[in-house]
């Protein structure tokens, strides 16, 4: 008899597929999911994955095994839900806003989790200048933000630290400007600049010209990360931008690494108000950030070496 917990994590391990990742999301050894595993494909007699130095592998088997674990939860929590009042019942919509950057890298986890959890919560989902994240919560159309925390938090918000990254200084491999001399030594000023419309980013800009005791030559000044990237890669300036950014921009083989700036404390958080955090469709999704939370840094660091390789 197949028991939901153990196909419940044989669900996370697809969506992960990585021991050590779906161990943490379980709050288990990576013994104990070993065991959990072998327990299935002694029942289901086969092999449902294979276990790689590369990572985990779903097998045929594994996929079909994967498609009925889905819809067997799915059943469940629907009967669970029509029985009693406990979390499964939680219904309604949650509006998150974020970047689309963060839509990539952090809503998919976070959505595998909740239907898991909660799969009559509907998620809504708005992309947008993440400068402009912060202030999306004044609002009443939005209930989360995935935000840059800034350097002074404001005291109504209540956040998750989800990854810290560096941010890195960018240039274009083909620049429609002069620059005959390396950029490590150049003089920035003289050279065109893409600079971030406003945000936690431009903050981190200034002060990385503060630091340099110079100003920047401004070619534009943009809003979007993304669109950062994409201006640096066509030519027309150089650019800070997170790391995260550059490395699932489809222009990063336009551009080059000059240099990671000296501080490496750009916070990206998951931020909700204070006084709605006690809504019980509030508080289960901060409750799952706080649980997730840490298997985010791994997996990014996994996705920067598939991407480099």
């Amino acid at each position: 008899m197949i028991d939901l917990k153990d196909a419940a994590t044989f669900l996370r391990l697809c969506e992960t597929a990585n021991l050590t990742r779906t161990a943490a999301l379980c709050n288990v050894s990576p013994s104990t999911l070993s065991r959990t595993l072998n327990k299935l494909e002694g029942i289901l007699h086969t092999k449902l994955c294979l276990r790689e130095k590369k990572g985990v592998f779903i097998t045929e088997a594994g996929h079909k095994f994967e498609s009925f674990a889905r819809k067997a939860l799915n059943e469940y929590a629907e009967l669970e839900a029509s029985l009693n009042n406990t979390v499964q019942s939680i219904s309604g919509i949650v509006k998150i806003y974020c970047s689309v950057t963060a839509s990539y890298l952090f809503i998919p986890r976070l959505l595998n989790e909740l239907h898991l959890i909660a799969p009559n919560l509907e998620i809504k989902l708005e992309t947008g200048d993440p400068a402009e994240a912060l202030d999306k919560l004044e609002g009443e159309d939005i209930d989360f933000v995935i935000s840059a925390l800034p350097n002074e938090i404001p005291d109504n918000i209540k956040y998750v630290d989800l990854v810290t990254f560096p941010l890195i200084l960018i240039s274009p491999k083909k620049p429609l400007f002069s620059c005959e001399t390396d950029l490590n030594s150049f003089d920035l000023s003289e050279v065109p600049f893409v600079m971030p419309e406003k945000g936690q980013l431009r903050n981190e800009v200034d002060k990385f010209f503060h630091s340099l005791e110079s100003p920047p030559h401004i070619y534009s000044e943009v809003a979007g990360h993304e669109a950062i990237v994409s201006l640096t890669a066509l030519g027309f300036g150089i650019s800070v931008v997170p790391r995260l950014v550059y490395d699932i921009s489809p222009f990063k083989n336009d551009v080059y690494v000059v240099k990671e700036l000296p501080w490496s404390n750009f916070r990206v958080a998951l931020c909700c108000l204070k006084n709605r955090a006690k809504l019980r469709s509030v508080k289960i999704i901060h409750d799952l950030a706080l649980r997730v939370a840490p298997s985010f840094t791994p997996d990014l660091t996994r996705r920067r070496t598939d991407l480099s390789s």
